[in-house]
């Protein structure tokens, strides 16, 4: 993955929908720009996503050039960016007002954070949008569907979904998505019901995991209603997403400088609480290897000369044996065994971290 494939900018993520993704994005290791009209509330957030992740908060309405520079500076620090998610949205006048009595210049506002907002944000990031770019815009069912009184709020969705349409056809290698979440248990929609009991609708977070399908999956262009695309989703798509190997230390601060400084791992999430402490790595390409005693046998034969590994081994590709090798010892590992030329064509070292753990480092060997 490049640099800006794990970092996203989700608009108006200080509640609701945009709340719940950071949140799920948060957890699962992503940098997050984050943005929302109410500076108090965005704060509240940003300090509960920074115990998961690198956040930045900029409070401001996206409707704004000023605002919408600023974010996009914060994507240039960041790197780039992979996802942007244009979920800040307004209602306009509440109750909502049929279209012969709707008042011009709040169907005007309407349309500048609804419509031409998210579409100038995406100018604004053009050159920290990568090539494999994933653009979320978030609509509604009143943009597809005639109901009375929606007129306003409705036709901007409509809008927005034409404008996304034409997005993806102009830009073919992006993924541009334009979603329905279904209604949802959210102040938007409580405006919207004045004085209506919505306690039935589905909180924001039913939403999310549809969201995380089309950001982390391989769905072509178009538009989705979120709480269908699991149940829509692709063969390719239902394996097994990430392998996780979980390690138990006894000693935690060695087995993080064996493997984050001496084996260059880097470090996706961090967390110490009073409950305990933990780090995940990320460690590249990751395969399952499965074999039989015999083979297990053979490979403790030739990488270590006799046998010494139990049921788990690690093993990690490396572009350079010897300068990993001895990284890896300068951090705390024990060598087992010298490198060896292995008959599967690698170049292997075995070494033993401050954990225990058997772990096998191996450089594929230039064939000719």
């Amino acid at each position: 993955m490049t640099s800006h494939n794990k970092n996203a900018l989700i608009t108006g993520a200080s509640r609701g929908l945009g709340l719940a993704l950071a949140r799920e994005l948060a957890g699962r290791g992503w940098s997050l720009i984050v943005d929302a009209r109410g500076a108090e509330a965005l704060e509240a957030a940003r300090a509960e996503l920074s115990r998961y992740a690198s956040v930045v908060a900029i409070p401001g309405d996206v409707a704004d050039l000023a605002h919408r520079q600023a974010l996009a500076e914060a994507a240039e620090r960041l790197g780039g960016l992979h996802v942007v998610v244009n979920n800040a949205s307004v209602l306009g006048p509440s109750p909502q007002p049929a279209l012969l009595d709707y008042p011009l210049d709040l169907l005007e506002q309407v349309y500048r954070v609804n419509v031409l907002a998210p579409l100038a944000l995406i100018q604004a990031l053009r050159s920290a949008l990568g090539e494999t770019a994933r653009v979320i815009n978030i609509s509604s069912d009143a943009g597809v569907e005639a109901y009375p009184g929606w007129g306003g709020y409705g036709s901007s969705k409509a809008a927005l979904e034409q404008l996304s349409a034409v997005l993806a056809a102009e830009q073919p290698s992006w993924r541009v998505f334009w979603v329905d979440p279904g209604d949802m248990r959210t102040q938007m929609q409580q405006e919207a019901f004045p004085g209506e009991d919505i306690s039935d609708r589905l909180p924001p977070e039913a939403s999310v995991p549809g969201l995380l399908s089309l950001i982390e999956g391989d769905y072509p262009s178009g538009r989705y209603r979120a709480r269908e695309v699991g149940a829509t989703m692709p063969d390719s798509e239902l394996g097994a997403r990430e392998l996780r190997v979980a390690l138990t230390v006894d000693d935690f601060e060695g087995a993080v400088r064996s493997y984050r400084d001496g084996l260059g791992l880097a470090e996706r999430l961090s967390w110490a609480t009073s409950s305990g402490r933990g780090v995940i790595l990320s460690a590249g390409r990751a395969t399952l290897e499965l074999i039989d005693r015999a083979q297990a046998e053979l490979i403790d034969q030739v990488e270590a000369g006799r046998r010494v590994a139990g049921p788990v081994r690690l093993a990690f590709e490396v572009p350079d044996l010897a300068r990993s090798t001895q990284a890896f010892r300068a951090a705390g590992a024990e060598l087992v065994h010298d490198p060896v030329h292995t008959p599967w064509g690698d170049r292997n070292a075995r070494l033993r971290p401050p954990d225990g753990m058997q772990v096998t480092l191996f450089e594929p060997e230039s064939e000719g």
